[in-house]
């Protein structure tokens, strides 16, 4: 768990962040989004202690960041920026390995977890000798997510970590840490600042304009009530009902009934890709199926159009 009360920092006499107040749950994916300049990336790196607040207390799985020594706190937190930072001179595999061997961790323990990452996130094993210059960006950010979770932490903090990649690596690796995060049950903390992005990714989000906290919450209870203006316009004011298509599951809106659909999607599927589904198949209804084939009933568009004012 991360909580932060009251948190403010200053620089040069302005707020970067200002009477920050957040509670971050055990095994969630918190998403801060926010415009440049919100305070975001200072908030990650005050959990880090990277920086001290000026105000405030931040607590890390229940004790004062200020009672712990900093660099031994940032051994036991992942942390992945968007440029990468993998050492130069260091192969792939000695870059993962920098912070076990910094925990004096036997080369056996060592190299069973090299092992274990690179299975995990699908890394090649063929790119273990080589160096960072020799790989291309994606595969080098996917080194720098191996790297934060090489010492096994059960915090995460990454900061815009793909938004340099092209679309192909990108949603690539934002599908990686979905898949990540649901089986590992690690907490978190992500930064960034594309809506697309941060929808896809969250179970909680955290919404912040001139360094404080606007709006925290479910991404659909943020879609569906957003709390002023500026919550609306940088969602997408015209655009919100559009997103929850997105981040609603087709089990959400389904009915138990048994029509006839031809055409079959999973329960797990969004409704907007349902949505797509009866547009290429020219289908107004689709039978829903859970992972193992079972049939649990049926979707029509009349569900996901009616379910857009839902609450």
């Amino acid at each position: 768990m991360i909580e932060l009360h009251s948190v403010s920092k200053h620089f040069g006499g302005a707020a970067a962040v200002e009477d920050f107040s957040l509670r971050i749950e055990a095994g969630a994916l918190c998403v801060l989004v926010g415009p440049s300049g919100s305070g975001k990336s200072t908030v990650l790196r005050m959990i880090n202690a990277m920086i001290e607040a000026d105000q405030g207390k931040i607590e890390l799985r229940g004790q004062d960041i200020r009672s712990l020594d900093p660099v031994l706190l940032r051994r036991g937190v992942g942390y992945v920026i968007q440029s990468v930072g993998l050492f130069p001179h260091w192969t792939i595999r000695e870059n993962i390995a920098a912070v076990p061997r910094l925990l004096d961790w036997s080369d056996s323990k060592v190299s069973a977890r090299i092992d274990e990452i690179v299975a995990l996130l699908q890394i090649e094993p063929s790119l273990l000798p080589r160096y960072p210059r020799q790989l291309s960006g994606g595969q080098q950010q996917r080194i720098g997510v191996a790297r934060a979770l090489a010492a096994d932490p059960d915090i995460i903090l990454m900061d815009e970590p793909f938004a340099a990649l092209d679309p192909l690596s990108r949603a690539n690796l934002q599908e990686e840490l979905r898949r990540l995060h649901a089986r590992s049950g690690k907490t978190i903390v992500f930064v960034t600042h594309d809506m697309d992005e941060a929808l896809l990714l969250a179970t909680n989000m955290a919404v912040m304009h001139k360094g404080r906290l606007v709006q925290s919450g479910a991404r659909e209870e943020i879609l569906l009530h957003p709390v002023n203006d500026f919550v609306r316009d940088f969602f997408g004011r015209e655009a919100m009902q559009f997103r929850l298509l997105d981040i609603v599951p087709v089990r959400a809106r389904m009915k138990r009934r048994w029509v006839g659909a031809a055409e079959t999607i999973a329960a797990g599927a969004s409704l907007k890709q349902a949505l797509n589904l009866m547009l290429a198949r020219r289908c107004a209804r689709l039978r829903v199926e859970d992972e193992s084939g079972a049939r649990l009933g049926e979707i029509d568009i009349a569900d996901i159009i009616a379910g857009g004012h839902e609450r």
